[in-house]
């Protein structure tokens, strides 16, 4: 029951970290899930015993397998050589230089253990990277080296850890001894993925040929996969993270080419997979912010209490001392490829952007939370906290780090960067214009099939369409232009208000509605006009607020009508009535204004009216939906057919834009997912 409540908790905070995110998007998810485990754990007195082999099974098997099961290809090809050096070469070096760095700055840590420390330092994190080029944007070669070094470092990074760990519990080390079982569990484990994961394909495509599985049996398999592969390669001495992460590039290389179901079992994988990392890698932040106030409560010798400010010295000296043996290095690279391609140029301060991007996360706090208490003498384990709490503050100071420099060096780089022609393609339309530009045409087009047989159904799903639409603008527009947009739509809205006054009263005057309807219509057609009013100054924030007030005030609506005197069926009567005719005196006024303005408007009016328009129509539509209309096809079959026209009309229009060259290949491809993406989510709900 306590595993279980841990689970809950820990995949509650993931998601309270991510809604955090939101409002303060450019803090890293990974600085703020380690806020909250370390808030819980002050708070609320929260510990968490973990025990290492079923930590490195249930965290870094997975998040392995998920890394290395979407890395890209064609990058990781060509930067074959600079990834490889990073992922291997780079690794043992910072083992070798960081671990006598580290042995030399902290007296009380021994050899073996300052190897550990050093070694389990040298991956990188790219889902911590991730997060920081949302806001920065970094170029793309240095991202997609980190993406791929990350792939193979993760598994040398930690195969030198163990056999540090492996140093320090049993007291001995033997280079001859230690290089043949690093060719032993290396080669073993290699060839155990391989064969494994290429089993694993044949498996599901004999499966599939029978018609013996689904998406989702496949997804099953391949979660359970990389912790039978893990458990496989660590029962025969091998390693189990090279072991996953060679069956998961096996998987990967194999599952595409699957048949033509394939791109089916591939999305649903890709899609679960993405969305298992993510809460598995919170999991990881969350844990290492629980751990931390244990970590400060450090000893040394049992006896003196090691000061606070002396471990952040230890701390910022050994990411200090990491950061410039990674810049190094990056300096070296471009010297190198500079005696390879002459016209390669050299920049430090390249080499610098390339040090902050060396974020520690994930797999460095599963590798050292998996250190052993004792040793095999029956000892503690030598500085075990005090390798918990540099490694977590390398953690956070490698984040704080590149959340505060990488932005200055990026903006700096992008700025003092000389233009060059660029092609014609993709010149004229950013993405969310793309994207708005394609639901304007789906928008046309379903317009053009508004009947009154099927108008309940067209103006649902054009309200949808405009939803979107308006999230899109949002975003993406610049704020005058979003605000004269605002501001048009607020003036045909008071416009619409006027109207719909004028129609309840005359609801009040010909005795159709009760004083007690009238008055609490007038008051939500005021807090309807007050929120217009603030919706300039602070959109997002009064749209959360006038949700939840609505959703009370429909509650004590529904409390007066029952607990009223009048007849309830005589109310919600009234009630209908006054939302079917304000509806109609919204829809009228904006026919009126148009008829009467007509050539004078211009084309943010007109779509304003047309928005509005549509509004009132879905409005009065939802009161008409008991009336049973004359058509040969049901409301269910219409929409359906309907929809399926949306998405077409969407293609159809980005194809439009791809061949007219308005957008390039990657914004198309984006585009297109998505519109596949909701193509596929309306099937599903249709379907079940």
């Amino acid at each position: 029951m306590l595993i279980l409540e841990t689970i809950i908790g820990l995949a509650l905070l993931v998601v309270i970290a991510n809604v955090i995110s939101h409002f303060i998007p450019r803090v890293p998810v990974s600085l703020i899930q380690i806020a909250l485990g370390l808030f819980v754990a002050l708070a609320f007195g929260v510990k968490i015993d973990l025990d290492n082999h079923w930590f490195m099974l249930l965290f870094v098997a997975p998040l392995l397998y998920s890394d290395a099961w979407n890395f890209p290809k064609r990058e990781l090809w060509e930067l074959r050589g600079p990834i490889f050096g990073n992922a291997i070469l780079l690794v043992f070096l910072t083992t070798l230089i960081g671990g006598y760095g580290i042995y030399l700055m902290i007296p009380a840590m021994p050899l073996s253990v300052a190897f550990a420390v050093a070694a389990i330092l040298s991956p990188t994190d790219p889902v911590a990277v991730a997060s920081i080029s949302q806001q920065t944007k970094l170029p793309p070669a240095l991202m997609h080296l980190v993406a791929g070094e990350s792939l193979i470092n993760d598994a040398s990074g930690l195969v030198a850890f163990k056999f540090a760990i492996a140093a320090t519990v049993s007291g001995t080390f033997s280079l001859i001894h230690a290089t043949g079982d690093f060719f032993y569990m290396t080669i073993v484990a290699a060839l155990l993925g391989a064969i494994l994961g290429t089993l694993v394909n044949r498996l599901q495509a004999w499966l599939l040929k029978e018609q013996a599985t689904t998406a989702v049996v496949s997804v099953v398999t391949n979660i359970l996969t990389p912790f039978l592969i893990y458990i496989a390669a660590e029962s025969l001495h091998a390693s189990g993270v090279i072991a996953v992460v060679i069956a998961a590039i096996v998987q990967n290389l194999q599952l595409k080419d699957t048949g033509p179901t394939g791109g089916e079992f591939y999305l649903v994988n890709q899609t679960t997979w993405r969305v298992f990392s993510y809460v598995m890698n919170g999991f990881i932040f969350i844990l290492l912010g629980v751990e931390l106030p244990v970590a400060i409560n450090i000893h040394l010798d049992g006896t003196h209490l090691v000061p606070f400010t002396t471990l952040m010295l230890y701390a910022f000296l050994t990411w200090f001392l990491l950061f410039a043996i990674r810049v190094v290095w990056s300096y070296l690279n471009q010297i190198w490829e500079r005696r390879r391609v002459k016209d390669t140029p050299l920049s430090f301060k390249n080499a610098v952007m390339a040090g902050l991007t060396g974020i520690r996360g994930a797999v460095t706090m599963a590798g050292v939370l998996s250190v052993p208490l004792y040793v095999n003498s029956g000892a503690p384990f030598p500085a075990r906290s005090m390798m918990l709490f540099i490694a977590a503050m390398v953690i956070v100071l490698s984040l704080l780090a590149a959340v505060i420099f990488l932005p200055l060096f990026a903006n700096s780089s992008k700025n003092g960067k000389t233009k060059v022609n660029q092609p014609d393609v993709a010149k004229y339309m950013s993405e969310p214009r793309a994207h708005i530009y394609v639901l304007q045409s789906a928008v046309h087009d379903l317009e053009g099939e508004l009947k009154e047989s099927n108008a309940s159904v067209v103006y649902e799903i054009l309200t949808n369409y405009y939803i979107k639409i308006r999230r899109l603008q949002v975003k993406s527009l610049k704020a005058n232009k979003l605000q004269k947009i605002l501001q048009t739509e607020l003036r045909f809205r008071d416009m619409a208000l006027m109207a719909q006054r004028k129609a309840l009263d005359e609801l009040l005057k010909t005795h159709q509605i009760s004083q007690l309807v009238y008055d609490s219509e007038s008051r939500r057609l005021d807090r309807v006009e007050d929120d217009l009013s603030q919706t300039l100054q602070s959109q997002t924030k009064r749209k959360g607020r006038f949700n939840l007030e609505h959703l009370i005030r429909r509650g004590l609506r529904a409390l007066r009508i029952w607990l009223s005197h009048n007849d309830s069926d005589q109310l919600r009567a009234e009630y209908a009535l006054s939302a079917k005719t304000l509806a109609q005196a919204g829809l009228d006024a904006m026919q009126d204004y148009q008829q009467a303005h007509g050539d004078e408007l211009g084309r943010t009016e007109l779509t304003a009216i047309k928005h509005m328009k549509v509004l009132f129509h879905s409005l009065l539509n939802q009161q008409k939906k008991r009336v049973k209309t004359v058509n040969s096809k049901s409301p269910h079959a219409l929409q359906q057919e309907l929809s399926l026209k949306g998405y077409t009309a969407q293609r159809t229009a980005l194809e439009h834009l791809y061949q007219a060259g308005f957008i390039n290949d990657k914004i198309a491809l984006k585009i297109r997912q998505d519109i596949n993406l909701d193509e596929a989510s309306f099937l599903a709900q249709d379907h079940e």
